[in-house]
C-alpha cells in the first residue's frame, strides 16, 4: 500500500519523492478479458513470455530471467520472483511511447534503492529526498531502463526481502539480477497494449 501511495504521489509531482514506489499452465488459455503477462518455460536463466489482451495473443517470445532462475528469497540472490505481480507503473529513459500507465521520465538523479532504510524497494529522485543513494543509478542503466515497468514485489518494501523486481528492456548480458527482460520493440508492445489492470504470472520450474 506504502508504495502505491508514493507512486500517486509521484505522478502529481513529477520526480517528487518515493516515486515507485499462482503458478499456470502454460497451455491454458488466457481470460477472454484482460491483460496478462506469462513468464513459462525457465530453463536456467532463460524463459518464454507470452502477452494476451482480450483472449487474443499478442506475441510469445523468448526473455531474460534472474542470473539464478526463479524462486526469489531475499535481496541480491539472483532470482526472479514466482507468482503473480501486477504493475506500480511505468518508467524510462526514452520518452513515454504512449503507455496508459502512468509514466516516470528516469533523470540522472533517479534511483532505485536498495538500502536498509526508509526508501527500501523504492524509485526515488535523490535531489527531493535527500538521501546519498547507493542503489541503482538508474539513468546508467542503458538499453535496460530504456523502458520498464515496476512490479508490486515486496510491497511491503521490507528489508532485504528483495527490491527493483522490474519489467525492462534486455541489456548485453543473457541474465538478470532478477528482473524479466524483453526486447526492446517487445517491451514498447507491452506498454502500448497494456495498463494497470496488467496481470504478469511468473511459473516456476
Amino acid at each position: 500500500m506504502r508504495r502505491l501511495i508514493q507512486w500517486a504521489m509521484a505522478a502529481a509531482l513529477v520526480c517528487g519523492a518515493g516515486m515507485f514506489t499462482a503458478c499456470m499452465n502454460n497451455d491454458n488459455p488466457a481470460p477472454k478479458k484482460g491483460q496478462l503477462l506469462e513468464v513459462y518455460d525457465v530453463q536456467g536463466s532463460a524463459a518464454k513470455a507470452r502477452l494476451t489482451v482480450d483472449g487474443k495473443v499478442v506475441f510469445t517470445t523468448d526473455v531474460y530471467i534472474g542470473k539464478n532462475g526463479v524462486g526469489k528469497t531475499g535481496e541480491g540472490d539472483g532470482k526472479t520472483p514466482v507468482g503473480t505481480l501486477r504493475p506500480l507503473g511505468a518508467f524510462g529513459i526514452k520518452p513515454n511511447p504512449g503507455t496508459k500507465m502512468p509514466y516516470l521520465d528516469v533523470t540522472p538523479t533517479t534511483y532505485a534503492c536498495d538500502e536498509d532504510c526508509e526508501f527500501y524497494n523504492q524509485i526515488i529522485d535523490t535531489v527531493v529526498v535527500h538521501h546519498n543513494c547507493k542503489g541503482e543509478e538508474m539513468y546508467s542503466y542503458q538499453p535496460q531502463y530504456n523502458y520498464g515497468i515496476a512490479t508490486d514485489f515486496n510491497k511491503e518494501c521490507i528489508y532485504p526481502n528483495g527490491s527493483a523486481i522490474f519489467i525492462h528492456v534486455k541489456g548485453t548480458k543473457t541474465y538478470t539480477g532478477g528482473c524479466i527482460a524483453f526486447d526492446e520493440d517487445r517491451m514498447i508492445e507491452i506498454l502500448r497494449n497494456c495498463d494497470m489492470s496488467l496481470v504478469i504470472k511468473v511459473k516456476g520450474n
